[in-house]
């Protein structure tokens, strides 16, 4: 379940994929000309190359202490208004690099860049995940679900301290996880990556994180710590 940002001010929620916490403001009050010039900014903001490279952790990194491959499915996607609007199948890419040496500090110090490349199923009947216009609904003349490319990720800053031996490798693919989402978003096969590698009590922070979910016809929006902009309908 990805981050969502609604307007202006940034509160958390993070159901993430993670288990994380997803900030939320509302911009519904603009005139349609403000959203115009607020969507470019958006769209000239969202920079995930940058934000998503290796040298955006730290120089001299040294090699990861973890690199995997996990496939999910069935992951409910949440938009403005709060709702799921579409189910999610993807590719994470998860990269973790210590960046304090060990015996500086304890515990240990992290950063992650953890990125995604798969696809979106949006459900015919649910509000848009940028609810613009306000409460326009996902449609389709077949009444089936409009399918589309989803990519980004997010960087974290990860402070707590290894497992002696991880459920999960260090390396290689970790397999597939099927979330078992519903539409409401309960999702009974969630699983938090960061537990299979950290000992629990361990402080996750994004710090930076963004999507980019392409519909074709159907449109683009952008979800991201730097605004959203677009919906898909």
């Amino acid at each position: 379940m990805k981050k969502i940002v609604l307007g202006v001010t940034l509160a958390s929620l993070v159901v993430f994929t993670l288990a994380l916490v997803t900030t939320q403001a509302y911009a519904d009050e603009k005139p349609n000309g403000d959203r115009g010039h607020e969507e470019d900014r958006n769209g000239r903001l969202f920079n995930p190359d940058n934000e998503l490279s290796n040298s955006a952790c730290g120089k001299k990194l040294g090699s990861p202490v973890i690199e995997v491959t996990q496939k999910v499915q069935n992951d409910a996607d949440s938009g403005e208004t709060g709702n799921y609007w579409a189910f999610d199948y993807y590719t994470r890419h998860i990269k973790v690099w210590q960046t304090v040496a060990p015996g500086e500090t304890t515990p240990g110090t992290y950063c992650a860049i953890v990125t995604y490349d798969g696809s979106f199923y949006a459900i015919p009947g649910q509000v848009g995940p940028g609810n613009r216009p306000a409460g326009a609904l996902i449609n389709t003349s077949t009444d089936e679900p409009v399918h589309g490319s989803m990519t980004g990720g997010r960087r974290a800053t990860i402070t707590g301290t290894l497992l002696a031996t991880p459920t999960w490798k260090t390396h290689g693919s970790v397999g597939t996880t099927n979330y078992q989402c519903n539409i409401s978003g309960t999702c009974t096969g969630l699983v938090s990556w960061v537990n299979q590698y950290f000992v629990s009590g361990a402080s996750y922070t994004d710090d930076w994180w963004g999507w980019q979910y392409r519909g074709g016809s159907h449109g683009t929006w952008i979800n991201a710590v730097t605004g959203n902009s677009g919906n898909i309908l």
